[in-house]
């Protein structure tokens, strides 16, 4: 019927009016002929630049021909105006005819439909790629103590249920989460971004690794009924240089020597998170300097023929090389792969003694004047003697806080590393509360001033009491 048939208007709205030469759509064509999508209404510029009345319309018009080789057809989709349809004939061709009107109606009622729903499925994928992005595991921090490396491939474009996490604990110790969701696509993704969100709720609050899958369990089976997820927590200490790991389900995690030699850890077998009324169990590692632990899902290892115990071994292996970290994590991964892949490794590097300072002390009245004393011994020791006044003043202050409330010793750490961290423990469970405190009032300053001077500060409830901590950024140029 025509010699080109092409849909014009990306948007019906007045601001996204889409130009159409027909010269450039058939180059034969005489006339040159400008057609304007413009809030549904349809208008079409002669040689002359003057707009012909008939042409002022709302979008709902039957295709028109507007002259013996051009037919415009407005495009609409359930009462809505999407764009609009431009058949054109070569001048040596017969003119268009009332039947080719007929054949136009026809064309557009499907043609319509079809930019319709073309559109709108786009505006879901864009949704569904947003909120993909947004619950996609990131670069993880940097953090004293340790060095990272991972690798991260979904299956699909896609994200799905893998999933891992670097999460910042107090103490400078930090969690380390690598998890897997059974199954694949957006319902995965939905529920891992669910207990991705869980477990980072959990950690800040410095529980227990077995208490930590222990409520992730709980969590899961009202968040995500029948359905299965492996994951492994574990918590490493850079000061004690001990690593605690829980499993639930999970592959073994794979323990590198600073030898170079890998070896092959079982923590204690618990079953897959979502079962409910499972006991969870740990396992301690020593984390000595250069050592390096890997975690993984069984994308990496997973492959069809065969058994999964060989490659583990495999893995291992490959491990064992002595090459660096990134070209190990290069080396493992798969060639081809079916199922998510996710590696998290990290390198132990431990925090030195010299840069932390402990100390145990009475709860008594001159206990906080003991302590600034300590706090500028230490700092002047430590090239740090800018930070002197505003460390002794935060120190003193949660030092004060625990006289009041305890009868037992109190622990005191401060630690360098790319902050000055400061740590007050005490035996007492009650978590101190911040408040505001009135022009009258004669104390419960203490935590507002650290709040106001300090770069980070909290608490966290700990075995036999609780940690109020402070952090202050170091100079820079001073030693770290």
């Amino acid at each position: 019927m025509s010699e080109a048939v092409q849909a014009i208007g990306e948007s019906p709205e007045p601001e996204h009016a889409t130009r159409l030469f027909c010269e450039a759509a058939v180059p034969r064509l005489a006339d040159a002929a400008a057609v304007y999508l413009d809030g549904g209404a349809q208008h079409r510029v002669d040689p002359g630049g003057r707009l012909p009345p008939q042409w002022a319309g709302d979008g709902s018009r039957a295709p028109e021909l507007v002259d013996e080789r051009l037919i415009v057809v407005p495009l609409r989709a359930y009462g809505r105006p999407v764009g609009s349809a431009v058949l054109a004939r070569a001048r040596e061709r017969s003119p268009f005819a009332e039947a080719d009107l007929l054949a136009a109606r026809q064309l557009g009622v499907p043609a319509a439909l079809t930019v319709f729903h073309g559109r709108l499925h786009r505006r879901q994928l864009e949704t569904v790629e947003t909120l993909q992005r947004g619950i996609r595991p990131g670069s993880p921090p940097e953090l004293p103590g340790l060095e990272i490396s991972f690798r991260y491939q979904p299956a699909a474009e896609r994200v799905g249920g893998d999933w891992f996490d670097v999460i910042p604990l107090p103490g400078s110790r930090v969690a380390l989460v690598v998890g897997d969701v059974m199954g694949h696509g957006l319902a995965a993704a939905t529920v891992m971004g669910q207990l991705r969100t869980a477990v980072q709720t959990l950690a800040s609050l410095d529980l227990p690794a077995e208490q930590v899958l222990h409520s992730l369990d709980e969590m899961a089976q009202r968040l995500a009924a029948q359905t299965l997820t492996t994951c492994v927590y574990c918590v490493y200490d850079p000061v004690l240089r001990r690593c605690t790991i829980a499993s639930a389900g999970h592959l073994p995690p794979v323990l590198v020597g600073a030898d170079g030699k890998a070896e092959l850890l079982a923590p204690p077998r618990c079953p897959p998170i979502g079962l409910g009324c499972t006991p969870f169990e740990t396992m301690e590692i020593a984390a000595d300097d250069d050592s390096m632990l890997v975690l993984y899902t069984d994308g990496l290892v997973e492959e069809r023929g065969t058994d999964i115990g060989q490659s583990v071994d495999t893995l291992c292996r490959k491990l064992s090389t002595g090459a660096p970290m990134e070209a190990l994590c290069d080396g493992v991964l798969p060639a081809t792969r079916a199922d998510d892949v996710t590696l998290l490794a990290i390198r132990f590097k431990g925090i030195p003694s010299g840069d932390v300072a402990q100390w145990l002390v009475e709860p008594q009245p001159m206990t906080p004047g003991r302590v600034r004393r300590l706090v500028r011994r230490t700092l002047t020791m430590w090239g740090l003697e800018a930070m002197i006044p505003a460390a002794q003043l935060l120190a003193s202050e949660l030092v004060t806080n625990a006289v009041r409330q305890t009868s037992r010793p109190i622990t005191i750490r401060l630690m360098r590393t790319d902050v000055l961290l400061c740590e007050v423990s005490d035996d007492d469970h009650r978590m101190p509360i911040m408040r505001e405190p009135g022009a009258l009032d004669e104390d419960g300053r203490g935590l507002y001033v650290v709040s106001q001077l300090a770069d980070r500060w909290g608490t966290s409830r700990v075995a036999g009491g609780k940690t109020v901590w402070f952090s202050l950024p170091i100079p820079d140029g001073r030693p770290r």
